[in-house]
């Protein structure tokens, strides 16, 4: 045998075993991308999340879920948030802070921020500042006061404003979005904070429909920074999957929590 067909074939060798690791590769997305994130009453939640037993090709790699105690949460910008609803027909995400979960007295005094390419926050939201240890009200009538005892700090009063605004006088602030129901007197601060907030996702709903409905499954390509569709005969390169890879588990955005 010649140097030529020698390297012939070692290059056919090398092109074959590439293909069977890539489609290899590929069937065990599709297998494992088509599993959902369930975790207490966050349930049945696919693409663009990941986490759980769904690895990180299976969702953009800022929405990883994680599960604790049946309680599902997500870091955004170093802070953690409590996960109470996935709403994957509206594209919005209920969360609230993981510092306010026992009151406003205990917060890690980092300001909520939203990467604005994923994030959009749903109307009717308002960005607003508690204000922590103050010697006194700006006013005497002014809503939302409040009272907390922070190591350290001998002043205690409290008071939320409308808008994003730094401390002044007092000890800090803290910035994220609340209901307007603050106006509402029944309302307590504590209920506000706790009922968290809603942000809607901005992702490619349209890409992954269409591979979807090619009876393929939802991911995420990092290198490309887009939707990935991954198909039963374990390819991955097109938008959709030929008719002859259809079958097996739908990629779907995700459902209800």
């Amino acid at each position: 045998m010649n140097t030529h067909l020698l390297l012939l074939c070692a290059v056919f060798l090398v092109s074959m075993i590439s293909t069977t690791r890539s489609r290899g590769h590929g069937d065990d997305l599709y297998s494992n991308c088509g599993n959902v994130f369930n975790c207490g009453n966050i349930r049945g939640v696919g693409y663009p999340f990941w986490g759980g037993n769904r690895s990180s090709s299976c969702g953009h790699p800022a929405l990883e879920l994680a599960c604790q105690d049946n309680a599902a949460s997500i870091m955004i910008s170093n802070v953690k948030y409590k996960v109470l609803g996935v709403y994957p027909v509206t594209e919005v995400l209920q969360i609230a802070r993981e510092d306010f979960s026992s009151g406003i007295c205990s917060p890690d005094f980092t300001n909520t921020t939203l990467d604005p390419a994923l994030f959009t926050i749903v109307n009717g939201y308002i960005n607003s500042t508690f204000i922590y240890g103050c010697p006194n009200l700006p006013t005497p009538n002014v809503p939302g006061q409040f009272s907390c005892t922070i190591s350290g700090i001998a002043n205690k009063i409290g008071y939320v404003v409308p808008g994003a605004v730094g401390p002044g006088s007092c000890f800090e602030s803290v910035v994220f979005p609340i209901s307007p129901q603050l106006g509402n007197q029944s309302a307590s601060l504590e209920k506000i904070v706790q009922q968290g907030f809603e942000v809607r996702l901005r992702v490619d709903s349209a890409a992954c429909t269409g591979c979807a409905d090619s009876k393929g499954v939802c991911g995420y390509d990092i290198s490309k920074n887009t939707t990935a569709c991954y198909c039963a005969d374990g390819s991955s390169g097109s938008p959709t999957c030929a008719l002859s890879a259809a079958g097996g588990p739908q990629g779907q955005p995700g459902s209800k929590g």
